[in-house]
């Protein structure tokens, strides 16, 4: 059977994870679920439906027991109806950048586009210097995020007259999200999996070496892809929590991916960056699943561990 819709355009592929997630949500264990069982709910044939199962999976929607679910198989939400609700969730690792992006957003027309304020008062609003605004606009254009013009005026007769302050127009949604992915069908040419790839070589060499089965392998770059495209989790955020617990290799490591998962974020999780975080100023910090106390970090979410609880917690290796 050939499987030609995305999971978010199937309705077996919706009715399935959504059978799935009924379950986990009732403690039921994943070895006590058939493919007979979700393909009588779901209506087609035992079959086909491990077809779906094997989409689900391959797109991050499923983890690779086949029934635990990670990420809602959802269309793309609509377009943000303000220039500010849609910059609060871009997610950007850069700090400055995102200070930069909320001020141009803030100060934004009904036509997305920031005009006649000058370089010095933007930087004075996002709190740095005009050199700096400069810098971390050109960041944000090579993004395609922002789009900086010159904006003259001609007199009457037709001539130049002079300039104004340049103006910044925010670009929508859809440029952003086609930067980051690719059209490549084949594992491992998308965006998001290539990224994750680079991401665990960097701080996770454990989980990328030669001593690792290919399908494991692919496995813990598919659920680390999966945080960063469809829970939209920054990179640096992701790198910080894999790297909050000290990990040494030459000890010998059974079972890479349970350890991986015990320093992810839960799974059907999405990262939404607090208000502090969009503007710069720390505010609430997440509480430890543990210990229950502030992390460290305020960039770390709801539903992990602190890094002493991750350091003293049950190793799983």
């Amino acid at each position: 059977m050939q499987h030609l819709k995305p999971p978010a355009g199937c309705n077996p592929c919706r009715s399935t994870w959504s059978y799935l997630r009924t379950q986990y949500l009732a403690d039921v264990p994943a070895s006590a679920i058939t493919v007979t069982m979700i393909a009588t709910d779901v209506g087609i044939a035992p079959r086909t439906q491990r077809v779906h199962l094997t989409i689900l999976v391959e797109a991050g929607h499923v983890d690779m027991d086949r029934r635990t679910p990670l990420h809602p198989v959802t269309p793309p939400p609509p377009p943000p109806t303000t220039p500010g609700r849609w910059a609060a969730t871009v997610t950007l690792t850069c700090d400055t950048c995102r200070r930069v992006l909320t001020v141009v957003a803030e100060l934004a027309g009904a036509d997305w586009t920031t005009r006649g304020i000058a370089r010095a008062d933007l930087a004075q609003y996002a709190r740095m210097t005009p050199k700096t605004w400069t810098a971390h606009v050109k960041h944000l254009e090579q993004a395609q995020i922002i789009r900086k013009e010159p904006d003259s005026y001609r007199a009457d007769d037709g001539r130049w007259a002079g300039s104004r302050p340049d103006r910044y127009v925010l670009l929508s949604g859809s440029t952003f999200d086609a930067l980051l992915t690719t059209t490549g069908t084949q594992a491992g040419a998308r965006w998001f999996e290539t990224a994750a790839h680079e991401l665990l070589t960097e701080v996770a060499p454990w989980a990328t070496g030669s001593k690792l089965l290919p399908s494991d392998r692919q496995a813990l770059v598919r659920r680390v892809a999966g945080h960063m495209e469809y829970g939209r989790y920054p990179r640096d955020v992701l790198r910080r929590m894999i790297a909050r617990r000290a990990i040494r290799p030459h000890h010998g490591i059974t079972d890479a991916y349970a350890l991986l998962i015990s320093l992810l974020p839960p799974p059907m999780s999405t990262y939404t960056p607090s208000m502090g975080e969009v503007v710069g100023v720390v505010g609430r910090r997440a509480l430890c699943l543990t210990c229950e106390h502030p992390h460290e970090d305020p960039a770390m979410p709801e539903g992990v561990m602190c890094r002493d609880c991750a350091r003293t917690s049950t190793p799983a290796f």
